[in-house]
């Protein structure tokens, strides 16, 4: 692995230390947890539980440009929380991490997530999406800062352009073939349950889980395309459009935490 030698992402705990190798496999799993969350039927973009979303009126009704365009100004401003949590306030939070026993942090993490969904997918109002947004955007922040900290600048960098590229190819294909994208929704739900139980475990007996990075980058990549078809198929409102940029934005944070995985691995 290029992990970094900065002094930060060696240790996780006090007296219950996580090497960097455990500490990066359980983030990859509370994010696969979070879109599991998300697309199992808590959360509110899927073809089983359209009526969630809220309904176009003649008062919020937005057009689609209007629309598109708040997905994609939420998008941009959950993850420029994120690059300020990671890159400017990194000491503090990676501290902040350190002084809390990693079980107790990544349950508090799960509630969070868990409560921001269910506010996010239930909300009647764009500032209650909102709020509902920026408590899924802000965990999922304080648990990505301390990983990304461990990689070379370089390797993020490219696992990130990596990622713009594979976003912007799977959105344009669920533009052009949105009715196979709306399909594949229960064939790709079941594989990511069978890649998820999988992986949890063989992690459980400390089995090297190299080739599930692969799965989920995939698997990831095929939801960013499924979500925006379903995103583009209800109706046109801020509230949809917040919860569907929401869903979007987790699925991208699993794709660019597999994408990170995989590259450091090849520069061994």
């Amino acid at each position: 692995m290029d992990y970094q030698n900065n002094g930060n992402g060696s240790h996780f705990g006090n007296e219950n230390d996580q090497t960097p190798q455990q500490y990066e496999q359980t983030a990859a799993n509370a994010a696969a947890a979070t879109s599991f969350m998300q697309h199992s039927g808590i959360g509110a973009l899927s073809n089983q539980i359209a009526e969630n979303f809220e309904p176009a009126t003649a008062e919020n009704a937005i057009t689609d440009q209007r629309y598109n365009i708040t997905i994609g100004v939420m998008l941009l401003y959950g993850f420029l929380v994120n690059a300020i949590m990671c890159f400017v306030f990194e000491d503090g939070i990676i501290g902040f991490v350190s002084d809390i026993h990693p079980l107790l942090f990544f349950i508090g993490y799960m509630v969070a997530v868990l409560v921001g969904t269910l506010i996010c997918a239930y909300s009647k109002s764009a500032v209650g999406c909102f709020v509902g947004y920026n408590l899924i955007v802000l965990p999922m922040g304080l648990m990505i800062t301390p990983l990304i900290n461990l990689y070379q600048v370089g390797t993020v960098r490219y696992a990130f352009t990596v990622l713009c590229v594979m976003t912007m190819v799977m959105i344009g294909l669920a533009v052009a073939f949105q009715d196979f994208f709306l399909s594949i929704g229960r064939m790709l739900m079941a594989c990511f349950l069978i890649a998820f139980v999988g992986m949890l475990v063989l992690f459980a007996f400390n089995v090297d889980l190299g080739p599930f990075d692969y799965i989920f980058v995939g698997i990831f990549s095929l939801f960013i395309g499924y979500d925006w078809a379903v995103a583009q198929r209800v109706p046109k409102t801020t509230q949809n459009a917040i919860r569907s940029a929401s869903m979007l934005y987790v699925d991208m944070i699993n794709l660019l935490i597999r994408l990170l995985r995989i590259l450091a691995k090849n520069r061994d």
